[in-house]
């Protein structure tokens, strides 16, 4: 059953996904095996030490057990169950009973857990199930995952995903987890992080949400009664200058221009996950030698360089 179900996901992961439907999302699809590396605590408990090292701290634990009154054959009987009990311990974790369900679930609940807090005007990024929900609820019954997929659903995602977990190397009850994306040229992206089971995959699902949420230029929005793109600075993301007319120039390379201060604002309202780009507490690059100061706003953040106590201006294009 093992075999079947690996050589089904290798199948799935060799074939080419289709082009994205929307541009503007990206829809994954929600079944994430997760398989048990390596042990990494192990590994750095048998090779963290030299043989002498070793050997110098039973010793040790030893001469202390001997100076509390046990007796040499009662230490050695000590030393020897506390060395199996830790084993013991071990081998109950790295089990892994149901670990693989945690993680794609803790995954899911924290990534829309950024959307309810952030509340986007669209969701870029999503888990998205192709199959008909009397297939789910079927196999929710039946206490299997759902797994089951064609080549005609793979046409409705932009990615499949699998992840890999193991106990750390520091042996302090924490996971380190990686979780692969592949998209439809075959292509992967990954993502690592360490921690407590139940919190691990926040961070993963953090690093997800600013990958595909973000605002990325070129990016379009709707300003009064136009429509306007937004370029980014040469780097392609935000950028800064030092020199303001560097960052008139920049535009110009890009066939754009600097925005102005109320363009400036309307972009802000939109915020960094709904397509604009906030304006923070830094200070940006204005058209004709000005700059856009947040925090001085009266009687206007539109300010000439000496007024402000900044050496740095970000700053990004539009058209």
């Amino acid at each position: 059953m093992i075999r079947t179900t690996l050589s089904l996901w290798l199948v799935l992961f060799l074939m080419p996904l289709s082009s994205y439907a929307d541009s503007s999302r990206v829809d994954i699809w929600p079944s994430i095996p997760f398989l048990r590396g390596a042990d990494l605590c192990k590994y750095s408990n048998a090779y963290g030490q030299t043989r002498s090292e070793y050997m110098r701290e039973m010793v040790q634990n030893a001469e202390n057990l001997l100076y509390a009154g046990a007796l040499g054959t009662e230490a050695q009987q000590l030393l020897l169950m506390f060395d199996s009990l830790y084993d013991k311990n071990q081998r109950l974790a790295v089990q892994g009973k149901g670990l693989d369900v945690t993680l794609e679930s803790t995954l899911k609940s924290y990534l829309d857990s950024y959307h309810r807090k952030l509340r986007p005007r669209i969701k870029k990024i999503s888990f998205r199930h192709t199959n008909r929900l009397v297939d789910i609820i079927s196999a929710l019954k039946n206490g299997q995952r759902i797994g089951t997929i064609t080549e005609e659903m793979l046409n409705d995602l932009d990615f499949i995903a699998y992840g890999t977990y193991t106990l750390a190397p520091n042996c302090r009850g924490n996971i380190q987890v990686t979780l692969h994306l592949i998209g439809r040229d075959g292509v992967t992206d990954s993502y690592v992080a360490t921690g407590k089971p139940e919190v691990v995959m926040s961070q993963i699902a953090s690093d997800l949400y600013t990958e595909y949420q973000r605002t990325k230029f070129p990016s379009k929005l709707r300003i009064g009664n136009r429509n306007l793109t937004l370029l980014g600075g040469l780097n392609g993301s935000v950028d800064q200058v030092s020199d303001l007319r560097m960052a008139e120039l920049a535009c110009q390379t890009l066939d754009g221009r600097l925005p102005n201060a109320t363009e400036l604002d309307l972009i802000s309202s939109y915020g960094d996950w709904s397509g604009g780009v906030g304006v923070g507490n830094s200070v940006w690059a204005l058209p004709y030698g000005k700059v856009f100061h947040p925090l001085l706003r009266n009687p206007s953040p539109v300010r000439s360089p000496w007024e402000v106590n900044a050496k740095v201006f970000k700053y990004y294009c539009v058209r």
